[in-house]
């Protein structure tokens, strides 16, 4: 067990775990719906990957069609892994990029395999738009057909099951729809030249190399990248060579672990590679940035090597590659994408030293380097299983936010994960882990999400087995199936061996099962018999798909005399408990530990609610406790959040969800704390930047003035993006001029700029139509162009024939050709919105035969849209 991991987690539950144990156990065995003993004294969320981090915010929740058949056709809906009928043994994978500007290679994949069992007279390869040129095996020409999707290969003779056999395909890349983005320099930046990069997860790499593109199956890699002089490249694994031939630069990387082929990765571009120092793990690291950004690296990566080490001692593994590198790459659809041994993430994932005072990127970085042991060292058989790469790297994020900042970072990033209980319902057709899907991206974004219900559930395990034993199992997982595949049912089994108890009922709960349990509770004391009551239902949707859910809810209660906790767990609709105490509770706190993911709803008096949010026992009950208050809107509740914003040492979550509650009330009491918080601001520009969203609440012509000057004077890129908003907001027109100039204000990841043309979108301001024309151009940053393109149709004049107009139009027409997805997508959504017939020629023509199915799809709509 890590050592430190252990002591803060232990410090104040020894008892509490010996109890809560016991009492599992015992209500495993018998079936007691409902148990209590007093346990003695205390108790105590970030990924990309496709990752459908950024991604999850843009996009609703997948539920899944739950359906195990097609009724139409009678054909099973069930996702299983492909047969890989072979050992991939090897594969070298030799690219030539002519000159990275156009969007095409030369290329040769060279497998080494071997049959695993039947006899092998083909073999199958996912090759989507790949141009396949020959085939050869052991050196000689074989037959073979290319659908446009597939590589099959017909021998002549069954592949030889005492040898390997080597299979060279030769093709070319052009114009991929997907796996392989090829980002164009940007006008007048230098740093900033042509860049190529590769994206796998979940199945987009065959759009680039042909291959099993399934997680079933890992094989070593080689990549051989042939690019002009003055280029770099990054690959798995190491360099063992790197060489200058004329105008042309080869650079050979070499990943001797086998891993799995959405995890091959290569990035082409004018990138720095920063050394991070690492006397703790030992491991190579660098930072691959922007040139004009190396100056940064330290600032925001210092911290990668604590990580590692802490890693280390969670999983009983070193880390396991032979390098670490990290690299910001432009037009990057997700948060990060945990390559083998090569991190890529988004461009701004950098931070200047004010843009630090704001936020950190640890748990990012930090969810992505788990992922280097679960997701990379142990990769999910199946994407029904994705929650074992995911979860895990969710709950990494925690496990070091509990070593940054103690058990209070820990629980308050457990609370975060938690809330995906809101929109894991019991009438949800598939549970989190389930083979049910139309395409492999919908797994990770169900309603029962991977990323946050799995690392709850790895939570739970911790609170039930305690530290001892959940590491012990956790070892012996990622000992069992290093450098394999596994699924869940593996993880379960190692938890049981390790533990000696059943959790077939546990996993089936919580990964199979749609669902989270509603807790309502309501908290009576009887000071004539010193009896605290509670009664707790479980209010979400129960019949026999989804029975009332078996759950452990302790609680937790300060008298006078000190702490006790009482272990509870029942698996009825209804619970009632009665605990004896020595006076009048000052606090109660219902699963402060978060021993069972769950909404939760307290009924309980003001007075105990106001002193748990301040000095309850955990992190999560003092924030649950912020929640169940914001129904009462009292001077002494508003004095008592008040009290918490004011605690310059406190954490800034708990403060600013404490400002939005006062906020929220609307009345004098908290208009009048408002008011005094602003007189006396925040130190920290993260709460500081919740007060200024608060000004909202205050009258008009009180708060547009306070705004004003945030927006004049601040420090924060935060509090001046968040004065602009609310300024929108309280449609606060005579500020345009102040926003207009605020637009042109550095930022980090342009936040202010973006906030700005968004504004101004709203106030019709047509004077803003050129700053928005030069936002909106190539070269701006990728992920600000949107918003600018999105001003553009909405600040051009309604007069069609106005020369600005069509100016306007002409150049939103022609960005349906830019070389950045998002810009594309911005420029047809705004052309829709203007109706503007002159885009139909294009958008008919990419709805007809553009290469990639889902802007054939997308476009088909716009057109409907702009006739309809």
């Amino acid at each position: 067990m890590p050592e430190k991991l252990g002591s803060i987690h232990n410090m104040r539950n020894t008892l509490f775990h010996s109890a809560l144990r016991a009492s599992l156990v015992l209500a495993g065995i018998t079936g007691l719906a409902a148990m209590a003993e007093d346990a003695g004294l205390g108790w105590g969320f970030e990924c990309g990957c496709l990752q459908h981090r950024l991604e999850h915010e843009m996009r609703p929740p997948a539920k899944g069609s739950g359906q195990m058949w097609n009724e139409v056709s009678g054909s099973d809906s069930h996702n299983w892994p492909p047969s890989p009928m072979v050992n991939y043994e090897h594969v070298k994978i030799a690219l030539r990029f002519a000159d990275v500007v156009a969007p095409e290679a030369e290329a040769v994949a060279t497998y080494t395999v071997r049959p695993i069992g039947v006899s092998v007279e083909s073999l199958k390869l996912n090759a989507n738009g790949l141009k396949i040129a020959s085939v050869k095996l052991d050196g000689a020409a074989t037959e073979f057909f290319s659908d446009g999707k597939n590589l099959t290969m017909k021998f002549a003779k069954p592949l030889p099951s005492a040898k390997s056999s080597v299979i060279e395909v030769a093709y070319s890349i052009s114009r991929p729809t997907d796996g392989m983005t090829f980002s164009p320099a940007y006008p007048d930046r230098a740093g900033y030249g042509p860049q190529v990069h590769t994206q796998g997860q979940t199945e987009g790499n065959h759009y680039w190399f042909p291959c099993h593109d399934f997680p079933n199956v890992r094989q070593s890699t080689e990549l051989v990248v042939d690019v002009p002089k003055g280029m770099t490249v990054s690959g798995n694994g190491k360099l063992v060579e790197h060489v200058t031939k004329g105008e042309r630069e080869i650079w050979d990387y070499l990943q001797e672990k086998p891993h799995v082929a959405y995890l091959v990765s290569v990035v082409v571009g004018d990138l720095e590679a920063v050394p991070l120092q690492s006397p703790l793990s030992g491991v190579p690291m660098h930072v691959w940035v922007p040139k004009e950004r190396a100056g940064d690296v330290e600032r925001t990566y210092g911290r990668t090597d604590r990580m590692i080490a802490l890693f280390e001692k969670v999983f009983g593994q070193k880390y396991p590659w032979a390098k670490y590198d990290q690299l910001l790459v432009r037009n990057f659809g997700s948060g990060g994408m945990e390559n083998t041994s090569v991190t890529n993430l988004y461009l701004s994932a950098i931070l200047s030293e004010n843009a630090a005072k704001e936020e950190d990127l640890d748990g990012l970085i930090s969810h992505e380097l788990c992922h280097q042991w679960t997701g990379d060292f142990i990769t999910c058989k199946s994407w029904a299983d994705i929650w074992l790469n995911e979860g895990w790297a969710t709950y990494g994020t925690a496990l070091w936010m509990e070593e940054r900042d103690g058990a209070d970072g820990y629980f308050e990033s457990m609370l975060d994960n938690a809330g995906v209980a809101k929109g894991d319902n019991t009438d949800n057709t598939v549970g989190m882990v389930s083979n049910i899907y139309k395409n492999a991206g919908e797994t990770f974004r169900r309603a029962a999400n991977p990323y946050p219900k799995g690392a709850s559930i790895l939570h739970m395990l911790r609170e039930m087995v305690g530290d001892d034993i959940f590491y012990k199992g956790v070892h012996a997982y990622m000992a069992k199936f290093a450098l394999s595949t596994a699924e869940t049912s593996d993880f379960r089994i190692a938890m049981e061996q390790t533990s000696g108890l059943s959790l077939e009922w546990f996993f089936d709960q919580w990964c199979m099962r749609p669902g989270c349990p509603n807790i309502s509770t309501t908290a009576t004391y009887d000071a004539a018999t010193r009896m605290l009551r509670i009664k707790a239902e479980q209010t979400q949707k129960i019949d026999e798909r989804t029975p009332a859910m078996r759950v452990s809810t302790p609680i937790c209660v300060r008298t006078a005399s000190g702490e006790k906790t009482i272990a509870w767990q029942w698996r009825d609709r209804t619970a009632e408990i009665e605990i004896p105490l020595d006076g009048p509770p000052q606090w109660v706190a219902f699963d402060p530990r978060l021993a069972t993911l769950k909404t939760l709803k307290m009924d309980w008096p003001m007075e105990w609610l106001r002193a748990l949010a301040k000095n309850g026992p955990t992190m999560a009950a003092r924030r649950q406790a912020v929640e169940a208050l914001s129904g009462d809107a009292s001077p002494d509740t508003i004095a008592a959040l008040e009290e918490i914003v004011k605690n310059e040492s406190g954490r800034r979550k708990i403060r600013g969800e404490c400002i939005d509650s006062i906020a929220d009330f609307k009345n004098a009491d908290s208009a009048a704390s408002i008011g005094r918080l602003l007189d006396a601001p925040p130190q920290d520009p993260r709460v500081r930047s919740a007060l200024t969203l608060a000004c909202a609440s205050l009258a008009k012509e009180k708060a547009i003035p306070i705004l004003m000057k945030q927006l004049a004077e601040d420090s924060s890129d935060l509090c001046r993006k968040n004065a602009i908003d609310m300024l929108s907001k309280l449609e606060a027109k005579e500020s345009v001029d102040a926003i207009m100039a605020a637009a042109d204000m550095p930022s980090h990841r342009q936040q202010i700029q973006q906030a700005a043309m968004r504004a101004l979108s709203k106030f019709e301001t047509a004077q803003a139509l050129p700053q928005a024309l030069k936002y909106a151009s190539l070269g701006g940053y990728d992920r600000a162009r949107g918003a600018a393109i999105d001003a553009v149709g909405k600040l051009v004049s309604k007069d069609e024939k106005d020369p600005a107009r069509i100016q306007a139009i002409t150049q939103l027409i022609s960005w349906l050709d830019d070389p950045e997805r998002g810009a594309r997508r911005a420029s047809a959504e705004a052309l829709v919105n203007l109706k503007s017939k002159d885009a139909l020629p294009r958008l008919e023509a990419m709805a007809k035969s553009d290469p990639d199915p889902d802007v054939r799809e997308a476009a088909a709509d716009w057109v409907k849209r702009i006739n309809g």
